[in-house]
Formats: C-alpha cells, sequence, structure tokens
C-alpha cells in the first residue's frame, strides 16, 4: 500500500494534482511528509457518494517538482497521476 496524502482536488491540472505549496504535504493522519522527487504515494480528498456517504477522491502517481506552468499558482510539489486517472475509492474496492 502507499503513503497516502492529503490533496485538494480543486488543484487538479490535466495529469497533474498540486500537492503542497510548500515542502510538506499531511498523511491521512495529519503527519507531515517532507515530499521529494519520485516518491509513489496515493493522494485523496474526501467526497461522498449520491447517498452522502463517504467515497474518497483518490490518485495515485509519482511526486514530481511543480512544473512552471503551476509554479505561478504557488505550487511547489504535485502528483503526476497515473494512467488510472482520477477516480472514486469505490471503483478500485
Amino acid at each position: 500500500m502507499s503513503l497516502r496524502l492529503r490533496a485538494d482536488f480543486n488543484g487538479l491540472f490535466g495529469k497533474y494534482l498540486c500537492l503542497s505549496h510548500k515542502d510538506t504535504c499531511s498523511d491521512e493522519s495529519g503527519v507531515e511528509v517532507v515530499l521529494r522527487a519520485g516518491m509513489e504515494v496515493t493522494a485523496f480528498d474526501e467526497d461522498s457518494d449520491e447517498q452522502g456517504r463517504p467515497d474518497n477522491l483518490i490518485a495515485s502517481g509519482v511526486v514530481e517538482p511543480a512544473v512552471p506552468g503551476l509554479v505561478g499558482h504557488g505550487s511547489k510539489w504535485v502528483l503526476h497521476i497515473d494512467e488510472h486517472g482520477v477516480r472514486h475509492e469505490s471503483d478500485v474496492q
């Protein structure tokens, strides 16, 4: 199981998801994790299904320094999302 990091999926730009505007990001327990290039992680954001039950959005991939176009938005680290894209946790269970 890969490391799970909290992310705001409003920061989704194509195949990149902004993870942080600083050098750290919170994991699912609230612990600050120092980000570095090449980390394989799963990002998640709290969401719910049509009945209001929790069903987090998730995306897996590799951590990279923010691409030039996103640095202007304040991003420092991004998730380069893998071929599975963004999905709900219920889609993979």
